[in-house]
């Protein structure tokens, strides 16, 4: 029976990094075990998106050094990190969300992130492509970007392959047996032993595994929706800066010789299927479509590319988890954010199971036990999820 100091339930963005970081502080014996393929589920189905702007200390925090770790890796690997700087502009446009964007650039600043407001007459100068007299202004952070996700998901799986993590694909985790010191893993490839275990498994699993030690991991999916238009309109620069209509769910980034239009429906309901591929919403499409081409004229009419679903986890305050609620058992997730956060979430968690802490961030934005005490902190910056 093959035996390991960590072994990680879920190879997607959040177990690999959490492999490679472990890797990186010296413990040799890490298996990951990815019931698919690694970056199969909702990393390769996600836009990339790297935001700094989040709305909480952690949400920032996690934001700045993910960028960071993603440039770093590329450099290490002496490959493309995926990343592009394109800079972002988070829209408000109400007078409250003007009011907390204000306090939230004062805590960016507190973090290190050069970010700041912008009226109407600035931003018509900056961005003549969105239609500015619809908003009361908008935060900017000039180094904020996006990633190719399968770009990505390649760098990680390489990093972790190279520090010599066991990496075993098609390979579901179907029991965990707590031992004496450790735990035994049951699962389709056989059965293994480990001093440690990982629940990184994402919205279609961490539930499921938590489950399997009697631990209650409010973590669930919720639909995404993704398109891209193939040509770019004349009006918008290339590689033009992001932008994100909070109060409506949805954002623009590049993408390749185009754009790339995400959105969420704040209707949706979560879903419980093991399903990755999703129907897309056409309905919800067409409701939203006249505020995104009010937003930007230039994109009216533009034919489709591509179009696709994906399922984003999920938490009840859109924040981060990470903790060991049993010795020995830890779990790491993203609250919506995989690929934004994802390598820092694999840092911090890393310290957690090597250190015994987890410092920079405030406990109360990370802590599993959180969800049973009166909600404190949410993450004021993020896509529309369902409130169940």
């Amino acid at each position: 029976m093959a035996s390991y100091d960590v072994l990680i339930v879920g190879g997607g963005n959040l177990g690999l990094w959490t492999a490679y970081h472990l890797a990186k502080r010296g413990i040799q014996r890490i298996a990951v075990c990815e019931r698919y393929w690694a970056g199969f589920g909702a990393t390769t189905r996600s836009a990339g998106v790297v935001r700094q702007q989040g709305g909480s200390e952690t949400a920032v925090k996690l934001g700045k050094w993910s960028r960071e770790l993603y440039r770093e890796l590329g450099r290490e690997l002496g490959l493309g990190s995926g990343f592009t700087e394109v800079g972002y502009y988070v829209i408000a446009s109400s007078e409250e969300e003007r009011a907390a964007f204000h306090d939230l650039v004062e805590l960016r600043q507190r973090c290190g992130i050069a970010n700041e407001w912008l009226d109407p007459p600035e931003l018509k100068r900056r961005v003549p492509f969105v239609d500015w007299d619809r908003f009361l202004g908008a935060t900017y952070t000039q180094d904020d970007g996006f990633v190719y996700p399968a770009i990505v998901a390649r760098n990680i799986t390489h990093a972790v392959l190279k520090a010599g993590v066991s990496l075993f694909e098609e390979c579901e985790v179907q029991a965990i047996e707590p031992l004496s010191s450790g735990y035994r893993v049951q699962t389709t490839r056989g059965t293994f032993e480990a001093e440690r275990v990982v629940d990184a498994a994402g919205p279609r699993g961490a539930r499921r595994i938590g489950a399997m030690l009697g631990i209650e991991v409010p973590v669930s999916a919720a639909r995404h929706q993704i398109v891209t238009f193939p040509e770019r309109p004349a009006a918008m620069p290339a590689n033009f800066p992001m932008v994100f209509v909070l109060s409506q769910g949805y954002y623009l980034r590049p993408d390749e010789q185009g754009v790339l239009l995400g959105m969420s429906n704040p209707e949706e309901q979560a879903d419980p299927t093991e399903r990755f591929l999703l129907e897309f919403d056409w309905a919800y499409y067409e409701r939203l479509k006249p505020d995104w081409e009010a937003t930007i004229p230039s994109l009216a009419g533009q034919p489709i590319g591509r179009a696709w679903t994906g399922s984003i986890d999920y938490t009840p305050d859109h924040l981060p988890i990470i903790d060991e609620p049993r010795f020995g058992f830890y779990v790491v997730a993203a609250g919506g954010h995989g690929m934004m956060w994802g390598p820092a979430l694999g840092m911090k968690l890393a310290e957690l199971i090597l250190d015994e802490r987890v410092t920079e961030l405030p406990d109360e934005e990370i802590r599993l036990s959180r969800f049973s005490e009166p909600r404190r902190v949410r993450d004021a910056i993020a896509l529309p999820f369902p409130t169940r």
